[in-house]
């Protein structure tokens, strides 16, 4: 399997000099593999890039959407395949706790007069799902999913292929007590080959915003210590973040993960990542 990140900011889209060698597109990541239609981790801004670089004759996308705030949701209209009525779109994503389907989240927010065209003027065949923590098959891959705590209803992703796994948690709230975890989230992370996980907030800039939604990227390192992952992806980066101080979490946090058999690396725009199985990657 190949991961392709092409979105990895959190909150909003940010274009700056200070953030331009990491990138400021929202969440939005690919895994690929052959014979497989491609699946996509959540429509960030980052999807028009995505879109941008596929083949012409992928007739068939699938996305695990986490959830369905702006940041996440908000490239859906610029994915180019959308113009192409031969292209089916299929995307779960968690219903609503106010009952609506994730189907008419999306309509809502995809609309006049937030948007000049809706999802249903569109030319592919888009298919949404309701998830419910569960586990089914999308091609080859097996996913599991199961709730994250957030602010609304969010879920975490593990996508497994022959024996290798790729676990996505891009809003992950940290509890009071930080040296506890989700017990479902915990298993979800099981000695992943590789977790791409929530790392918005530093110890500094956590400080009044401990009920936001995220985590620390020191609770993000101990939980993937905690589950015995393989590779730690630091993501969803705060937009105030600039390319220096991610440069300098990225070294502090690659000595750290040493101790503890974890290689620690701070996502960035049009990195690629080939999943290695689990014991290669401490190897």
């Amino acid at each position: 399997m190949n991961i392709v990140f092409h979105g990895v900011r959190g909150s909003t889209p940010c274009h700056c000099p200070e953030v331009q060698r990491y990138g400021g597109n929202t969440s939005c990541v690919s895994l690929l593999a052959r014979g497989q239609a491609p699946l996509v981790f959540d429509l960030g801004t980052g999807l028009r890039y995505f879109g941008g670089v596929l083949s012409n004759d992928v007739a068939e996308i699938n996305v695990l959407v986490s959830h369905l705030h702006w940041d996440h949701i908000q490239g859906l209209p610029f994915l180019p395949q959308l113009q192409r009525s031969d292209c089916s779109v299929n995307i779960w994503a968690p219903a609503q706790q106010d009952g609506r389907t994730a189907h008419e989240t999306l309509d809502a927010a995809i609309t006049q007069p937030m948007f000049p065209v809706s999802l249903a003027a569109i030319g592919a065949n888009i298919s949404v799902h309701d998830v419910e923590p569960s586990m089914w098959r999308i091609g080859a891959f097996e996913v599991r999913a199961v709730d994250v705590p957030h602010i609304g209803p969010t879920l975490g992703y593990r996508v497994s292929l022959d024996g290798r796994s790729v676990v996505y948690i891009s809003d992950h709230q940290e509890p009071s007590d930080s040296s506890q975890f989700d017990p479902k989230v915990l298993e979800l992370c099981d000695k992943a080959d590789v977790l791409i996980h929530d790392a918005q907030f530093t110890d500094v800039d956590y400080v009044g915003r401990e009920h936001w939604g995220h985590c620390r990227i020191d609770y993000a390192f101990s939980l993937a210590v905690s589950a015995g992952v393989a590779t730690l992806v630091l993501f969803h980066h705060d937009p105030s973040r600039s390319d220096d101080e991610l440069d300098a979490i990225e070294a502090e946090y690659k000595v750290r993960g040493l101790e503890f058999g974890v290689e620690v690396v701070v996502a960035r725009e049009g990195m690629e990542m080939k999943i290695p199985c689990h014991a290669d990657a401490h190897a």
